[in-house]
């Protein structure tokens, strides 16, 4: 019988190349399941005609914050950080193409 082994150190990745405004050069990794639920909480204080815009931003830029914090190259991007430098437009922006691009494209082509 043939010895089988599966490696995941050698499972092929992807990144998303990020430049950040201060010019730090992030090699951006997937989302962890920590992410995705705060994009939950996110889309639902979207989704919710009460929310206040302050606690949408907030969401938004502690969303934005995990996923350019998980990263190759060990650089931690705080939210008060991102709700200082980034407004509205270019965190959606960001988002957007991080969910929408990077980790879709991932699942509409796996290999």
């Amino acid at each position: 019988m043939a010895n089988l082994s599966f490696n995941f150190n050698k499972i092929k990745r992807t990144y998303l190349n990020v430049t950040l405004k201060d010019g730090t050069a992030l090699q951006v990794k997937m989302p962890t399941k920590n992410t995705f639920g705060k994009v939950q909480a996110l889309n639902r204080l979207q989704d919710d005609e009460n929310a206040d815009v302050a606690d949408v931003m907030d969401t938004m830029a502690a969303v934005m914050a995990d996923c350019l914090s998980n990263n190759l190259n060990g650089v931690r991007v705080k939210a008060e950080q991102i709700a200082e430098e980034y407004d509205i437009e270019e965190m959606t922006a960001f988002i957007g193409e991080y969910y929408e691009k990077f980790v879709g494209g991932l699942q509409n082509n796996p290999n």
